[in-house]
């Protein structure tokens, strides 16, 4: 429902957290903006990711995710090609994830994509109903304990997060907070450390070799994770990474003078409305609120529509913050993913604008 930056400074980070001497993580900082500077090059001339290779023999480069995962994923691949059960096509798929690494790794999520989309049909990939073979239960099995061992269930994990330090609110919703949180001391059964879900866009039952890409993870709330589950997204839903304001519009149908149905509208067939039944949730959940803000309207006309005047004749800064004071929430769409309901209540505000207050 809302973007989330993909650019080049979002796609590595530090394992910070177990590094506590100030020199080496500094050495480590002015590293990471090395590789951080090829891969925006890279980005701009639709380069070879794997010139990122020269700065794998760096001595700190182990504390990079990029690194710290290419090593692991490379050791796994060699083993499964060791294995005499493996079938020969899904070995050679195996050695061309090997030479593609870092784009599979750390590529936008656009190289990423078309990268997947040239794998689709080969044994890297299982999107039908039928029995899975052998050898990618065992290629499934080996990338999904990479995840769980290198992302889910470890250090990195914090890290990860700090990626996303923007990111407040869930972007397939928009709805639920996704803060991490981490409590010195541990009370009762309270959680001594509590961090949001981290969604596949492409669930890694299905595409099993995007289980530690970058442009695949996004931070989400357990609620749309749950729903969303291993369903198959490919060709039928848009990730946060490539979601455009106008992809899914909010629309306010009135019942009555006093009450509107929220109504949300996708283009080209988007499913992702459909997948984590916004439709719904923000009918029951947030029709009161939104139907407060209407009544509020029609109540103050005069002094509203004077608001509407002011309002576009200042500057975006000075228009953000007078909207802030209003609505409690955010009026630029990069900030979107910082307070619940804004790409809602923004869209409320021009149909106001447009329909009730001409």
């Amino acid at each position: 429902m809302v973007n989330v930056d993909n650019s080049f400074k979002n796609r590595i980070f530090i394992d910070e957290f177990d590094i506590d001497n100030r020199a080496l993580f500094d050495s480590i900082f002015n590293l990471k903006k090395l590789v951080e500077s090829k891969i925006e090059k890279v980005d701009l001339e639709n380069g070879d990711y794997s010139i990122l290779d020269e700065f794998r023999g760096y001595d700190n480069a182990k504390y990079l995710s990029i690194y710290r995962y290419r090593n692991v994923v490379i050791d796994k691949i060699n083993e499964l090609l060791r294995d005499r059960s493996i079938h020969p096509d899904l070995k050679t798929e195996l050695r061309d994830i090997k030479d593609n690494i870092y784009l599979i790794l750390i590529g936008s999520f656009e190289r990423m994509k078309l990268y997947l989309d040239s794998k689709i049909e080969t044994l890297l990939v299982h999107r039908t109903d039928d029995e899975k073979h052998d050898s990618f239960k065992k290629y499934q099995t080996i990338f999904e304990d990479l995840y769980k061992n290198e992302l889910s269930s470890s250090t990195f994990k914090k890290s990860f997060f700090e990626m996303f330090k923007n990111v407040h609110v869930c972007p397939y919703c928009n709805r639920n907070f996704i803060n991490p949180i981490y409590k010195k001391k541990q009370l009762g059964k309270d959680y001594k450390k509590w961090s949001p879900d981290i969604e596949h866009f492409y669930p890694k039952s299905i595409y099993p070799f995007l289980s530690l890409s970058i442009s695949n993870l996004l931070p989400s709330c357990t609620f749309c994770n749950k729903i969303k589950s291993n369903y198959d997204t490919y060709n039928k839903c848009k990730s946060p990474y490539q979601i455009k304001s106008d992809d899914i519009k909010f629309k306010f149908a009135p019942l009555s003078n006093e009450k509107h149905v929220i109504l949300l509208e996708s283009k080209d067939n988007i499913k992702n409305t459909e997948l984590f039944n916004l439709d719904g949730l923000y009918d029951k959940v947030h029709s009161q609120y939104v139907n407060d803000i209407f009544l509020e309207m029609k109540k103050h006309p005069i002094e509203n529509r004077r608001y509407l005047k002011k309002f576009f004749s200042l500057s975006i800064d000075s228009q953000d913050k007078i909207y802030k004071q209003k609505f409690c929430n955010y009026y630029k769409e990069i900030d979107f993913n910082k307070q619940p309901l804004s790409k809602m209540i923004k869209e409320l505000f021009f149909h106001i604008k447009e329909n009730e207050l001409k």
